[in-house]
């Protein structure tokens, strides 16, 4: 994925989803052109996945864990979304998935890669 810096350079229709998901977690594509729920989902999934990784066993407590005080690992990443939003924001599934994308932008949740270089995983 190779992106330039100047307004209009990336293309109006994203033909490849898990890259516009990607951008969209960063918050490098317009806040209109997504739901804000559906990539907070789509992040608490590719987190769980991280800390599932062998490479990241080193790593005590999952960065949502540490960050929100719930495990993630015995639910779905939408259950998650769901009983964080109950756990924190009496219900308000579309603030906690603000406040979950708002964190890793801020890097709250840790210095997390999106991708890694080609080769670095099996």
């Amino acid at each position: 994925l190779e992106l330039l810096d100047a307004p209009g350079v990336i293309p109006v229709k994203l033909n490849n989803q898990q890259q516009a998901l990607k951008l969209a977690i960063c918050d490098d594509i317009g806040e209109a052109s997504y739901d804000n729920q559906r990539v907070a989902t789509a992040l608490v999934a590719f987190l769980k996945d991280l800390d599932n990784m062998k490479e990241y066993t080193l790593l005590l407590k999952s960065s949502l864990e540490k960050r929100y005080q719930l495990d993630p690992n015995p639910l779905t990443a939408e259950d998650y979304l769901h009983a964080l939003a109950d756990y924190r924001y009496q219900g308000n599934i579309e603030r906690t998935a603000r406040q979950l994308l708002g964190d890793f932008r801020k890097g709250l949740l840790g210095a997390i890669a999106l991708e890694v270089p080609p080769g670095v995983l099996p």
